[in-house]
């Protein structure tokens, strides 16, 4: 039947002429949206950048109309515009080289929720359809010379309308995107290429990599010794995706914090985040150098925390229920809970974040000295928001029960945001319950601080990642909780400490804070970034 049905020819150029049209009109809402926004009322200027990349889409596709290079070239973009498409005009993302290395290093089930049958229908139409249509077709091919000679015949032209279009408002156009960093960034497949050619180049220079050893000189100031004092326990739990504006005790008018409300806590109102991504929040907590400093390379050629700890001797463990340690723990090893299939909190290749919470009081029982325990959980990472908390939990209702955040109403998608919030609550309220009851035995503290936040419909917004440049407060500004045990609290001005929660506060402060309360000194540890020892020597 198909073999009756004559196959189209087309030459090379007008075939990318059209697929050129295709990129731009069917696979750049998003950015059109933004260039009638951000040129609302510079109407010429808008028609003068829509044929300036019309034109510079064309030259970019002539110049790649060989035999054998074009179809492979066009399918390629046609498949990557459309992905990209979707995440952005679904969740309003940006996809640069860092949400690259954070899709790239998820988990098989966390992409699984991204995967949707509307998905793959999107993709279908917009993608295998004119890709089979771009197999389809003939194309007509040239001598090489003749080949030479059309293609510049179609480049020049159009590269020259897309200089012409630019120079007549070079003005309006530089303003805005200096004003806009996010515009063109969604230049759709252009921009994704080149983000991922940047993670690609990356990851290939860090891949031999190695840590340098830091704070070798590490010690602890008063060395355990069994009966002199107790051993000294800090838990520390890296929540996922928590925001600060949705926490009670943040203000926040719903009961999302009820238990940790009715624990003496210390909670740091005015906390950022280093990132918005865990590939870039977790390691960069972890390391030495502040949000300004940090870089991804030097987090790999620089040991980190759970070093400098195990170097002064206190024993380290990472538990992680979430994507991994982000190579955080690599020369101490960590538990993949997340990799565990106790029914009890399993499902679909995903735990809940009680299964570590189960854990606690074995390794609590386990210790004999001075010891960290870091608790790294799945929390409100999104979009599949009801599958973090369990029914018990669910006390915000109706709350959305799908990935598919079309289908649900901005209540219902905060109402589940909310429901795995107040499951993070009974998570970190029962490890404060667990510490207090061994008050006698050890000396103990808890903190927690998420990696980033979450957009939940703001401004077009959902997830995270977007660019830390032009972020939302809501995907930075993060929760951050501190519990003191009797002996830690004793040893401090609390009215000090009280007074510093009001004070900014970020993860450039984990690092030096967690060797003050372990008491580890070291010529890495900065005591001006230590939220505690400050109060500490006020109480002295």
């Amino acid at each position: 039947m198909f073999r009756s049905i004559p196959r189209p020819r087309i030459s090379s150029e007008w075939l990318s002429i059209i697929v050129s049209a295709y990129l731009l009109v069917f696979l750049n809402a998003t950015f059109w949206h933004k260039s009638a926004t951000y040129l609302s009322g510079e109407t010429f200027a808008l028609v003068c950048l829509a044929i300036g990349l019309f034109a510079g889409f064309v030259a970019i596709l002539v110049t790649f109309s060989a035999k054998y290079v074009i179809k492979p070239v066009l399918i390629f973009l046609i498949l990557t515009a459309t992905t990209s498409a979707w995440f952005m005009e679904q969740f309003g993302v940006v996809i640069d080289s860092e949400m690259i290395r954070n899709a790239a290093e998820t988990t098989g089930p966390e992409a699984g929720h991204l995967i949707t049958p509307t998905f793959l229908l999107h993709v279908a139409l917009y993608g295998l359809l004119p890709s089979l249509l771009v197999i389809w077709v003939e194309v007509k091919h040239r001598t090489l010379l003749r080949k030479v000679v059309r293609n510049l015949a179609v480049i020049v032209p159009a590269v020259l309308v897309l200089a012409g279009a630019g120079a007549s408002n070079s003005g309006t156009i530089i303003f805005n995107i200096r004003e806009h960093r996010d515009w063109f960034r969604s230049l759709n497949p252009i921009f994704p290429i080149g983000a991922a050619i940047s993670y690609g180049v990356k990851s290939t220079e860090e891949a031999n990599i190695k840590a340098e050893p830091i704070g070798l000189d590490a010690k602890v100031t008063d060395a355990f010794v069994p009966g002199a004092r107790k051993p000294r326990v800090t838990i520390i739990v890296v929540g996922e995706t928590a925001r600060a504006q949705n926490f009670q005790l943040d203000g926040y008018e719903r009961e999302t914090n009820p238990e940790l409300s009715k624990r003496d806590i210390f909670y740091f109102k005015d906390t950022s985040s280093c990132g918005t991504a865990t590939a870039i929040s977790v390691p960069c907590m972890f390391s030495r150098y502040t949000r300004s400093q940090y870089s991804h390379a030097k987090a790999l050629a620089t040991e980190n925390l759970v070093d400098v700890l195990g170097h002064a001797g206190v024993r380290t463990e990472w538990w992680d229920n979430n994507t991994g340690d982000k190579n955080v723990a690599d020369r101490i090893g960590s538990q993949d809970f997340f990799k565990m299939k106790d029914p009890r909190y399993c499902t679909n290749g995903e735990c809940l974040d009680e299964i570590m919470l189960d854990k606690v009081d074995g390794w609590l029982d386990s210790v004999k000295g001075d010891s960290v325990l870091i608790l790294h959980q799945l929390g409100n990472h999104g979009p599949a928001y009801y599958a973090r908390y369990p029914e018990k939990f669910r006390k915000f209702m109706p709350d959305c029960r799908t990935v598919e955040f079309k289908d649900c109403t901005p209540e219902t998608i905060t109402n589940a945001y909310d429901n795995a919030l107040l499951y993070t609550d009974f998570i970190l309220s029962s490890i404060i319950d667990k510490l207090n009851a061994r008050d006698a035995d050890i000396d103990a503290s808890m903190i927690y601080m998420s990696d980033h936040g979450e957009s939940l419909g703001e401004n077009g917004l959902y997830l995270h990642g977007t660019p830390y440049m032009f972020a939302p407060s809501q995907q930075t500004h993060i929760p951050f909780v501190l519990w003191l045990g009797s002996t830690a609290k004793a040893a401090i001005d609390t009215t000090c400490l009280t007074e510093k929660t009001a004070e900014p506060a970020s993860h450039d402060n984990l690092f030096h804070t967690v060797l003050g309360m372990m008491h580890v000194e070291t010529e890495v540890r900065d005591p001006t970034l230590d939220v505690v020892t400050n109060c500490k020597q006020a109480a002295s």
